[in-house]
Formats: structure tokens, sequence, C-alpha cells
């Protein structure tokens, strides 16, 4: 009897830690999410009820990943470009698409850059500069967004032998701290989070009419996710007021 007894509950332990695994989720996030993102976990999990792993890496690698058939739940781009492209493959869930947050992007450099005050200056800091890094464009939105706004102001074929291409945008951030690159582009809130203050000074700000689509945050629920009540249960977090503050004090825009 105390065998038969023992056995019941080792199988009634084994299903519920079957089921806890089943509600567990992962979240694949920009990299330019990163810190904001890591500070919310714990309250995000309480929310939701479940562990949230949070898979960090350039939108269009994560975008390839879930292609692939990665185990995702939840994809925060930050770009419309590769949220796009997994909708029209039908690999997020109808209706689950939310735009959450808007970023700008910069251009960065190392402490004793001079101040810009104009394009003539962008163009003479990319013609002196020996190397420029961004991140590399099949992966990294930022990297895309700059490469537009570097032929938008008509510095492209100045600056194209010197670009040094980053994984992710926070690569490209690093380059420009360890002294690797004088000149980076980042997103303004990357370029918020360097550490210690004072690593990088922003140089330029680009305006919002020098892209050609926003820069924008989508966030969908994929339909491959084995738990879409908690993956939806996470986007609900995230438009919530402890996301909106803190998204807000790292820099972003929430529409």
């Amino acid at each position: 009897m105390r065998i038969k007894t023992l056995v019941i509950a080792l199988l009634l332990a084994a299903g519920s830690l079957a089921t806890s695994a089943a509600q567990d989720i992962t979240l694949s996030a920009a990299a330019s999410l990163t810190d904001v993102l890591l500070q919310m976990q714990d309250e995000a999990q309480k929310f939701v009820g479940a562990r949230i792993f949070v898979n960090l890496g350039g939108s269009g690698t994560l975008r390839r990943q879930i292609e692939e058939g990665a185990p995702v739940d939840v994809f925060f781009s930050a770009a419309r470009g590769d949220m796009d492209k997994l909708e029209q493959e039908g690999l997020i869930l109808p209706g689950s698409r939310k735009v959450l947050l808007r970023n700008s992007l910069v251009m960065i450099g190392e402490p004793a850059t001079r101040p810009v005050t104009g394009p003539d200056d962008l163009r003479n800091l990319v013609s002196s500069a020996r190397v420029i890094a961004i991140g590399n464009p099949d992966a990294v939105p930022a990297g895309r967004y700059a490469v537009e706004a570097l032929k938008k102001y008509g510095m492209y074929g100045l600056s194209r032998t010197k670009l040094a291409l980053g994984g992710t945008v926070r690569e490209v951030l690093q380059f420009v701290q360890n002294g690797s690159a004088p000149l980076g582009f980042v997103f303004l809130t990357d370029a918020l989070s360097a550490q210690p203050a004072g690593s990088i000074v922003r140089l330029f700000l680009f305006p919002a009419e020098t892209f050609s689509v926003p820069i924008e945050y989508p966030v969908a629920v994929t339909t491959s996710s084995k738990s879409r009540a908690n993956a939806e249960k996470l986007i609900e977090f995230l438009q919530g007021e402890i996301a909106r503050g803190a998204f807000l004090k790292a820099g972003f825009e929430v529409p």
C-alpha cells in the first residue's frame, strides 16, 4: 500500500512539474530592450504567474530563429519589417500584434568629440572618421536606420568603406565606448543607458522625418506558442502602468 501511495505521489509530482514547464514562456526581444526588460522580469513573472525566459538579440536574427522553429512565445521587435515578415509567413497569432514603443536614432562619439551643430559638421565628422560603427543591417534595425540616415544626409558614399558592423546595437555602443570606433549609430535609449556616465557623447539626434517608416517596436504572440494565455498576459503586462513607467524612464516614447 505504501509503495502504491508513493508511486501515485511521484506521478502527481511529475504531472505538476510538466504542467509548470508548459506554462513557462520565452520572450525574444530586441537588444535595445535589454536593461528595461531585465529590470521588469520579476514583476512580469508575478503578473503572468510563470517563468519568463528572455532571449535578446538583433531583431533580424531573432526573426530568423522563429522562422527556423525556435520555441518562442512572444516576439518584441525593434522594427516593423521583421514583424511584417513573420506575419506574412503566418508565424504571428492574428490579432495579437501591438505597437508598444517608439525610439530615435542618434550618432554618438568618443567623449572628446567636438559638438555637432548641423549637417555640415556631421559630414565633416563622417569624412574624417577612420571607423564608423553601425549594426549589421541584415540583423539589426538600428543598422538599417543608420544606412537610411547616412543616405538621407548624403554621407553614405563617405562612410561605406569605413563601416564596422555589430551583431547588436549594444555591440555598436561598446565599440565606441572601448575606442574601437570614434563614431557610431545607436538608438537614443542605448546612448542613455551607457555606463559609466560620460563614456560617450550624443552628437546628433536624427529627426523622425529622416526615415521612411517610424522607429516602432511591435510585439506579438507567435503561432507556435504552447502557452498562448501566458504569452497574451505578458503583452498585457507590457502595456500596463509598471511597464509604461519603466519604458518612459529608459527614454522610449510610449504612443
